[in-house]
């Protein structure tokens, strides 16, 4: 499987639409595509350089008395050059205090948010990647991309990943705005947001939403992009998973 895109869509309840002041605008269909998998082999390569670092559940009662248990899991390199030690770190950094929130949550018998953490692992020749995923109300996803030379035990940044691919990073960029662009117009049409469809659609697709977004190589060793696309419809923001092509 070459392509695939997941779209990470907010979707507002009924009673949140009717609530608001404004003429409900239909939100775009919320498409899911499971993750591509490896074959076992390299699944079981992959497991000598990456380790579940942390993981956790968190378990509430909702208001049909019904147990709930909420998954959070957050991979580690199993390394300790100062390329794994950054990733590691900065993968505490973005997660940890979640996990000190989810469990105030479940100790006040909420829901924690997000409702889960999950992530996976692909091994690309010399590049481990990790791609964790965090889910929140109305399936809102959030994702973080780390790429890490095992060889030459690096983090690999996006310039890094690019060289590393034989990508000219100005080509690249094009090919990665082609494709957002288009990912976005077909989801949204101009006459649906005429107030500020192109405004939008610039926070999306400009110089400086590219330079955020994360490239990452999937598991079929394809360049991929987390970016964000911007709309005026649930939260504004969400993110998308795109091929660079």
């Amino acid at each position: 499987m070459k392509s695939f895109k997941i779209v990470c869509a907010a979707l507002l309840t009924a009673l949140m639409l009717c609530a608001c002041q404004s003429p409900a605008r239909e939100l775009p269909p919320e498409i899911t595509t499971v993750p591509v998998m490896q074959s076992p082999s390299l699944k079981k390569a992959v497991e000598s350089y990456v380790a579940t670092g942390r993981e956790q559940t968190f378990t509430y009662t909702d208001k049909n008395d019904a147990e709930i248990a909420c998954v959070y899991r957050v991979p580690a390199l199993r390394d300790d050059s100062d390329g794994a030690k950054a990733i590691n770190a900065a993968i505490t950094a973005a997660y940890e205090d979640l996990f000190t929130q989810a469990q105030v949550a479940v100790n006040n018998n909420r829901e924690p948010e997000p409702i889960s953490i999950r992530y996976d692992a692909y091994l690309n020749d010399d590049i481990v990647t990790l791609l964790i995923t965090s889910e929140g109300q109305g399936h809102l996803l959030h994702c973080r991309a780390f790429n890490y030379n095992k060889t030459t035990r690096e983090q690999l940044d996006n310039e890094g990943l690019l060289r590393y691919v034989q990508r000219d990073s100005e080509s690249a960029y094009a090919a990665l705005k082609k494709a957002l662009t288009e990912d976005y117009m077909s989801k949204f049409k101009p006459e649906d947001f005429p107030d500020d469809y192109y405004y939008q659609l610039e926070l999306t697709v400009g110089d400086e939403a590219l330079r955020e977004a994360q490239l990452f190589l999937n598991a079929d060793a394809a360049l991929y992009a987390v970016c964000t696309e911007h709309a005026d419809v649930g939260s504004g923001a969400f993110e998308v998973l795109v091929a660079v092509g």
